[in-house]
């Protein structure tokens, strides 16, 4: 079951990786207008019917990428130096489009009482930022059943659309019964003598899928949702006298289960912090609530 919840994990994962990172520009420093750079004014750019530009100079790291479009051909020339351009704009020009190669298109609108004006230059900076970038999580979680607690981790991989895996056990690994018994303690159609011990072990391992619900402009917060299914099993063991001074468990079929799991939760992060609330059960007879905390980067 571990090679089967891991080939689905793959499976799911595999269109993730197909895809290639979103990434957009954005807006670093605004448009100002430098009053103290006279350069438009000592040397003047005209545009067709003669009047002075207005110099828009454009910072960013990756200047040499970017292409610009101006609305009924307000851009009358421009210039590119190491990390800059400088866009020569007809007086009121009201939008212009910045595009990089792998972003998407940045258009700026010059407000009309904001609007630009002749022989005077202007300046702002450009930044970009990956939208919706791959992430990681790893996060230790709590399971609580009113009869047992369990302790395990979750891992996931994934931008808009990823996948989780998650395991689970109670550290007793040891537990093999050697028959069973119903809940009154008959075993074979006769009555059992027990101690009055008993031993409980669970273990789960699941997989599945998680979806970004949404993700603040900023990117610092985020609410996802995820389900899979997976494998796993709980048993409950009384310990019965059988013969000689010799003792074994036996399970209780009413409260031992093995077989599908299925899980459901949401999981909400601020920054790099990530909790999360859900449930699961095997084969919807036992059931469980899961908690944890852990980081998402």
């Amino acid at each position: 079951m571990m090679r089967r919840a891991i080939y689905i994990l793959l499976l799911i994962l595999t269109p993730v990786f197909m895809h290639a990172q979103e990434r957009e520009l954005i807006i670093k420093k605004p448009v100002d207008v430098n009053l103290g750079d006279l350069r438009a004014k000592a040397d003047p750019v005209p545009d067709s019917t003669g009047k002075p530009t207005a110099w828009l100079e454009i910072s960013f790291a990756s200047a040499d990428s970017l292409f610009f479009d101006g609305r009924n051909g307000r851009i009358v020339d421009k210039v590119h130096i190491p990390g800059k351009w400088i866009l020569y704009l007809s007086e009121g020009t009201e939008e212009i489009e910045i595009t990089a190669p792998g972003y998407r298109i940045l258009h700026i609108t010059f407000p009309s009482d904001k609007r630009l004006l002749s022989a005077y230059v202007y300046t702002m900076e450009l930044g970009s930022r990956v939208l919706n970038p791959m992430r990681t999580l790893i996060m230790p979680t709590f399971s609580y059943n009113k009869s047992q607690l369990s302790y395990g981790i979750m891992l996931a991989l994934g931008k808009k659309n990823g996948g989780f895996v998650h395991a689970k056990t109670d550290f007793h690994f040891g537990l093999n019964p050697k028959g069973s018994c119903d809940a009154d303690g008959n075993v074979d159609g006769s009555k059992g003598w027990f101690t009055g011990e008993s031993q409980k072990s669970r273990f789960a391992i699941t997989a599945g899928y998680m979806r970004q619900i949404f993700e603040l402009r900023d990117g610092n917060m985020g609410l996802y949702a995820f389900a899979g299914g997976g494998y796993g099993r709980r048993i409950l063991a009384w310990e019965m006298y059988r013969s000689e001074n010799t003792y074994e468990y036996v399970s209780v079929e009413p409260y031992s289960f093995s077989g599908v799991e299925v899980e459901i939760g949401a999981l909400f992060r601020i920054g790099p912090v990530a909790v999360s609330a859900g449930v699961q059960t095997n084969q919807f007879k036992y059931y469980e609530a899961n908690v944890g905390i852990g980081v998402m980067f």
